[in-house]
């Protein structure tokens, strides 16, 4: 249905949604020094004290810092705490 979909659209619009979430692109907010969220996931590829490496739509996303925890993770979002450092994304990631 062509018209579904622009009316899915304005609906999500008004729910406040991003975009991002609706097209499977992985949104990263990072709280503070504290906290790194990433939504959108498609589950964890390497993890060490130091270093979460999370596969997503785009790519390995790195969240880079010192004594992380994965402190809470469901289907579609992954919360680190600790300190974060750096966040990086795309193919030049590593495991």
């Amino acid at each position: 249905m062509p018209g579904m979909r622009s009316k899915i659209q304005a609906l999500l619009n008004a729910a406040d949604f991003p975009a991002e979430i609706i097209s499977g692109v992985p949104v990263v907010e990072i709280h503070g020094e504290t906290e790194a969220l990433v939504i959108g996931h498609r589950g964890i590829v390497s993890y060490s004290p130091d270093r979460v490496v999370i596969a997503s739509a785009l790519g390995p996303v790195a969240v880079s810092g010192a004594e992380l925890t994965v402190y809470r993770m469901n289907r579609e979002r992954i919360l680190l705490h600790g300190t974060v450092r750096a966040v990086t994304v795309g193919e030049g990631v590593c495991g």
